[in-house]
């Protein structure tokens, strides 16, 4: 009776403790992202001179040189660009926001559903194991491998990946406490999620807050700033996965890209953890697909021996 009260509370706290902070998280990326809009939209009116592109001067004509055919950067208007942008982005908004309210009765199933099933992993985590393994029309071992397979591919999903974003989202938070950048917690979750893009990565955020320091005349502020998110921000990945992971990490980048933008197109925003468990499957899969070949191999040439 201990163990059931005990892996209840477990589940029911394990489920608040998560959905609490997250809650309070979207809340406050909500509100500061309505705020850098506003602030969007007031530097570009300020500074609409200074961000169109003439044609006449070095700079200019070298944008154009590089497009060539394709665009006139004469036609460029940043006041115009930006309107349509965050006219697209409010729309979407509108549509989440929608969505989201029309299925709280879904998400509190979801929630019932989420406190259940975390309970009873928590009670009979190896039954429900061996059973898996009972069921499954091929040996034991291969699906105990497989499960291991799995496994091993998740935590270096998580660590590898989730973990470090969300390192790269906290460092970008301090540094833009530090370099005085109002709305930081949007700026850290956006940086989080850009650690996913390919090639560019974070560099879509905190090259941009460069630029809007050395537009507004902190020439020597915008340089310290793009050093330090260079070094701090951007390389994280490059150091810090290494060393959590070692050699095992087997997942490119790439596809966990495509896995989480297909996932959220297929899905919908369920897709955002679907799409990764779909990569791990098939990751898993193909480990164990290879151990059995390697395994069958090994078996020829000794029967040939």
């Amino acid at each position: 009776m201990r163990s059931r009260l005990s892996a209840l509370f477990l589940s029911i706290f394990g489920v608040i403790i998560i959905l609490i902070p997250l809650a309070f998280l979207a809340f406050k990326t909500i509100q500061q992202l309505a705020d850098l809009l506003k602030l969007s939209i007031h530097f570009v009116e300020e500074n609409i001179d200074k961000l169109r592109i003439d044609p006449q001067n070095q700079i200019g004509s070298a944008i154009q040189s590089l497009l060539g055919d394709l665009y006139d950067v004469s036609t460029f208007d940043p006041l115009r660009e930006l309107q349509s942008f965050l006219a697209s982005g409010v729309n979407q908004l509108i549509k989440i926001s929608t969505s989201l309210i029309m299925n709280i009765s879904k998400f509190v199933v979801t929630i019932c559903f989420m406190v259940f099933t975390l309970y009873y992993l928590l009670m009979d985590a190896s039954s429900l194991g061996d059973t898996f393994v009972s069921m499954m029309p091929i040996a034991p071992q291969y699906t105990r491998l497989f499960m291991s397979k799995l496994r091993e591919t998740g935590r270096q999903l998580v660590i590898g990946y989730f973990l470090v974003s969300l390192f790269q989202g906290f460092m970008m938070f301090i540094l833009s406490i530090i370099f005085g950048f109002k709305n930081n917690l949007v700026l850290a979750v956006l940086t989080a999620i850009s650690s996913f893009v390919p090639l560019l990565g974070t560099t879509v955020v905190w090259a941009p807050m460069g630029i809007y320091l050395a537009v507004n005349g902190q020439i020597i502020k915008a340089i310290v700033f793009v050093a330090c998110a260079s070094v701090i921000v951007a390389t994280l990945d490059n150091f810090i996965r290494p060393i959590v992971l070692g050699e095992q990490i087997k997942i490119h980048p790439l596809l966990l890209f495509f896995s989480i933008t297909g996932g959220l197109a297929v899905f919908g925003f369920n897709g955002l953890i679907l799409g990764p468990v779909i990569l791990i499957l098939f990751v898993a899969a193909g480990d164990l697909y290879r151990a059995l070949n390697e395994e069958s191999e090994l078996s020829d040439n000794k029967s040939e021996k």
